[in-house]
């Protein structure tokens, strides 16, 4: 695909911003700045390592200096500071001039986001640029994750499913494999292998797995949550049950009574555009939660961010909350006023 590229290299930010909104800037700003600075040459640094023995103790010190600026004078999202030792030379004593004891715990990895899903498989060698954006819109519209606070956590169904394919099919979830055979479709592709033999060399033992697999997996079920309410129109108890787009409410007579209701989540927050209904959680087909009104289709409000029930003291429109690396961040969905990160 070609490149997103500015038209001229001339019409830099500065002078664009008298036609371009605050977000257009923005962007803009991020692709004339990266793509000035790949047709820069890469930054020099002065690094230096210190390591120090005490008491049978290793103790390590990192230190560096920028000697020429390079790209990162025009790409200002790859500074970083100098961080300069004194001077030097084996065998110098020093001095402890202040001892602070910390305690680390062992966090488990960090759940996947898109971007760092994209980034391992790119890592990993399984799948291509073209089946990046498919790959992850597949696993959301089956439910097999959904998307908390923009990181990816499993779904039962997700869950499930995985267990049952790592039993059947070892050799599908095997990165190595799917990597190996993505190089050899690549190789077909170039013309130094016969399609025939290499399809024929997947599929015969897949379809034995496949075979086995019919015989041994059971058919998926989830088993309904009891909703604690009843059903308004024949009276017996509601179920939670999990369908193609999530969970709802259906009624435990099923098939003789039909009933279903979506699972409404309130967030307690009047809706800032007509000011009767209630905020309310709901979720894409893609399983991507964002904000309505209660009230539509008669209001037709929507976020993507959620609102937090008080207004901008510099413009007047709605405060939501976004989450950051640092905290929760409170900003206005309009102008560019925003308060202190709340810590975690």
């Amino acid at each position: 695909h070609e490149a997103i590229r500015p038209s001229s290299v001339e019409r830099t930010p500065e002078k664009m911003a008298k036609y371009l909104d605050k977000d257009q800037l923005k962007l803009y700003t991020l692709i004339w700045s990266r793509f000035v600075a790949s047709q820069m040459t890469p930054a020099v640094f002065d690094t230096m390592r210190v390591d120090i023995e005490q008491n049978g103790g290793q103790y390590r010190a990192n230190g560096s200096k920028m000697k020429f600026p390079g790209f990162i004078k025009v790409y200002k999202a790859a500074t970083s500071k100098d961080n300069l030792l004194p001077e030097l030379k084996v065998g110098d004593e020093v001095d402890i001039v202040q001892n602070q004891p910390n305690q680390h715990f062992t966090l488990p990895p960090a759940r996947y986001s898109e971007a760092t899903l994209i980034r391992t498989l790119e890592e990993n060698g399984v799948g291509r640029p073209s089946t990046y954006a498919p790959t992850l819109s597949t696993i959301q519209k089956r439910y097999y994750v959904k998307l908390v606070s923009r990181k990816f956590e499993p779904t039962e169904l997700g869950e499930i499913v995985n267990s049952m394919i790592e039993e059947c099919f070892p050799d599908i979830l095997n990165v190595d494999f799917t990597a190996h055979l993505e190089d050899q479709l690549d190789d077909v592709e170039e013309g130094k292998e016969e399609w025939v033999r290499i399809i024929d060399e997947f599929y015969q033992p897949f379809s034995k797995e496949v075979d086995n697999a019919q015989v041994k997996m059971d058919k998926i079920k989830i088993k309904d949550e009891p909703a604690g309410i009843d059903c308004e129109i024949c009276g017996a108890p509601m179920v939670i049950k999990l369908g193609r787009y999530g969970k709802f409410y259906a009624c435990s007579r099923f098939p003789d009574c039909r009933n279903t209701k979506a699972i409404v989540k309130e967030i307690g927050v009047v809706c800032p555009k007509c000011h009767k209904g209630q905020i309310i959680e709901r979720k894409s087909k893609k399983n991507r939660v964002f904000y309505g009104c209660s009230l539509y289709p008669d209001c037709d409000f929507v976020s993507w961010d959620k609102p937090i029930g008080r207004d901008c003291p510099k413009c007047s429109h709605y405060l939501v909350e976004k989450k950051t690396k640092k905290g929760m961040q409170v900003k206005c969905s309009n102008c560019d006023y925003e308060e202190a990160i709340q810590n975690n």
